[in-house]
């Protein structure tokens, strides 16, 4: 198994169809906060338009931004 260049991210929603849709792409969902409403996902760096696009489309989709805690001299 082979890992490139992966990143965390931050996906808030208002809605269950965001997680739906979350499933279904290539990510690894690491955390969901069901009170405040944020995911927490690693995906490669690459997939990261074509996350963007497909959530863009998703009802109840707000943001999606770069994971704050993540240290890119840390990616092994």
């Amino acid at each position: 198994m082979a890992y490139t260049n992966r990143m965390s991210y931050v996906v808030y929603y208002r809605g269950n169809q965001v997680l739906k849709k979350l499933e279904q792409l290539h990510v690894d969902i690491a955390y969901i906060s069901k009170k405040l409403s944020y995911a927490v996902l690693y995906m490669d760096k690459e997939l990261e338009h074509k996350v963007r696009k497909a959530l863009r489309y998703t009802k109840g989709f707000k943001f999606f931004e770069t994971s704050k805690t993540f240290d890119e001299s840390l990616n092994f």
